[in-house]
This record gives structure tokens, sequence and C-alpha cells, in this order.
């Protein structure tokens, strides 16, 4: 593994499954990726379409050195849109 690939902030479009992330909304998580979101075209109330993405599925990781916690939580969705995401790990 490169040091170029991680470490470093990442779109949406080049998330893979099994990546770690810190995601920055209105608080901080720590996640692994199982389902990459996908783009979709969705429908305004006027008839006219857009492409958005759907939401993707995480593992939410607060946890360290291995113990889990009660705030851990499996296969949660998550929207990533108007998000900073910082990419940590990449399984290869």
């Amino acid at each position: 593994m490169d040091n170029k690939e991680v470490n470093r902030p990442i779109k949406m479009k080049d998330l893979e499954v099994g990546d770690e992330v810190i995601v920055r909304g209105v608080d901080l998580n720590y996640m692994q990726v199982v389902r990459k979101p996908k783009q979709k075209q969705y429908k305004h109330y006027d008839g006219s379409t857009y492409m958005g993405w759907t939401a993707s599925v995480c593992n939410r990781i607060n946890s360290k050195f291995g113990q889990r916690h009660a705030d851990d939580k499996e296969n949660v969705r998550f929207d990533f849109d108007y998000k900073s995401i910082w990419l940590v790990k990449r399984e290869q």
C-alpha cells in the first residue's frame, strides 16, 4: 500500500468497500464502508430529474485498541452528501 493512497481527503465517488474514513458533518464519525454509495436519478416535485447519491452502509467504529463500546454500531445507513471525508485506511 502506498502512503499516497491513505491519510488524505477523498471524494464520495472514490470510496471503496473496506475503506476506513473519518467523516465530518455536524460531528466526527469514524466508519468502515460496507456498501459504497451509488449514483441514482431522482425527481424534483415538478417532474424534472437530477442525479444524486444513495446512502452508504457503514460500520460505525468508536472503539480503540479492539475494545468494543456500546455506541459502536454495525450496518448503519449514512449519507455522505455535503460532508468532508478523510481516508484513513484502505484494504487491498
